[in-house]
């Protein structure tokens, strides 16, 4: 079998220490599904008019298994920017996104998660009460903000994206430095993230 998966470029074999790696047809058949998944395409152009505005990155959060999962991102035009690749996961408890996430799930969902959470940095929410709280905040404006709860020096601000019959299927963030992006840039920003987030919505069947 492993032999057949070589043939087909899917896996590449290490003739000096008789390892496997994936190989290159793989890497071309990831850049197709990408292309064909309809929540992508959909929201990379919308993604893209919101990252030429800010000149900061644009990423698109999927709730997969416990985590959330970077389905599409789109590089800030600045030298200093937070980098994010295409399937790299992140925990529900920490920063814009999770909280976000999280802020439309269920209880017990919600519950388990702060269970797990412990400080990434200083600013880390981990204490159940003050989690839920946030938590009820977010409902409230409608979207999530964090002031370097995952990475330190990094403001990040989440709006939710929503699959039928209304549940959560993850959401859009924006993230900077601390140094370019402030309260006020945010607010600025937060109705057309919430329209175009509304627009990815429809476009799952919302």
């Amino acid at each position: 079998m492993l032999n057949s998966l070589v043939a087909l470029k899917l896996l590449h074999r290490n003739d000096r220490d008789k390892s496997y790696c994936l190989g290159p047809k793989l890497y071309h058949y990831g850049f197709l599904a990408k292309d064909n998944i309809s929540v992508v395409k959909h929201a990379y152009p919308l993604m893209k008019r919101i990252r030429d505005k800010t000149k900061e990155a644009v990423t698109l959060y999927v709730l997969e298994n416990d985590y959330r999962v970077c389905y599409e991102h789109v590089e800030s035009l600045l030298f200093m920017s937070c980098v994010v690749r295409v399937g790299d996961r992140f925990p529900l408890w920490a920063g814009a996104g999770g909280k976000c996430i999280l802020a439309y799930s269920d209880e017990t969902y919600v519950l388990n998660e702060i269970e797990k959470a412990y400080p990434i940095t200083g600013a880390t929410i981990t204490d159940r009460e003050s989690f839920l709280s946030e938590l009820a905040s977010i409902r409230e404006r409608g979207y999530a903000i964090s002031h370097g709860e995952r990475e330190e020096g990094v403001i990040s601000v989440a709006v939710p994206i929503f699959e039928p019959p209304h549940r959560i299927f993850g959401c859009l963030s924006v993230a900077a430095p601390t140094v370019r992006l402030d309260e006020k840039a945010i607010e600025e920003l937060i109705p057309e993230l919430k329209d175009i987030c509304s627009r990815i919505s429809m476009n799952l069947g919302i």
